[in-house]
């Protein structure tokens, strides 16, 4: 059964430098980065992967993902889960990565309770269909380091209405991660994703709506 699980990152191992820590330290929490981690045995990443029936970005990026993941597990079990995760971090864009147990770099490795947390989502087959829909959609945006070093000022809806048919041009991290809830369960559009940082969406997800 398919898994979707935000993964918390300390600030350890490829995330140990001082800004991290820094970060981690200044929101009151461990953790410094946030990711979505998409969790599916070989056989049913081939069949959600080629669902996406409409025409447009979804679709066309889970082909490619699809035709990618055909070459290079070609040798892979249908039962073998695969892990990919949706991510962004500083400098960079809203990027996908697959997740293995002996790559030479930390990121690129199964989760290691030792440097991460893994927060199951709870989502049933069709909220991790949309779920992975909207990531697919939203790819490659780049990385906002203005909203991020600004999460600390306060929204008001007299001030700063929202308006949930328009997406961000470009995401940090955890915002990304909210913006990704509020589409798959309307009742977390109570929160404005620009102030969210990974350990305030750490304690909202850890007691739930």
């Amino acid at each position: 059964m398919a898994e979707v699980n935000v993964l918390f990152w300390q600030p350890k191992a490829c995330f140990d430098t001082w800004f991290n820590k820094v970060v981690a330290a200044l929101t009151l929490g461990d953790y410094c980065h946030a990711e979505v981690d998409f969790i599916m045995t070989k056989a049913e990443w081939m069949e959600v992967l080629g669902s996406f029936a409409t025409p447009g970005r979804a679709k066309e990026r889970s082909l490619t993902v699809q035709k990618r993941m055909t070459e290079i597990l070609h040798a892979v079990g249908d039962d073998t889960k695969i892990h990919l995760v949706f991510y962004t971090i500083w400098g960079g864009e809203l990027d996908v990565r697959m997740l293995t147990a002996n790559d030479s770099f930390v990121f690129n490795r199964l989760p290691d309770p030792k440097v991460t947390n893994s927060m199951p989502l709870g989502f049933d087959k069709e909220q991790t269909r949309a779920a992975l829909g909207f990531c697919f959609n939203e790819l490659h945006k780049k990385y906002d380091a203005k909203k991020a070093l600004t999460y600390f000022i306060p929204r008001f809806e007299g001030v700063c209405p929202r308006d949930f048919s328009q997406l961000p041009s470009r995401y940090f991290c955890s915002e990304f991660i909210m913006y990704l809830m509020q589409a798959v369960d309307p009742e977390y559009r109570q929160y404005y994703p620009e102030t969210i940082t990974p350990n305030e969406l750490s304690k909202i997800l850890s007691r739930g709506l």
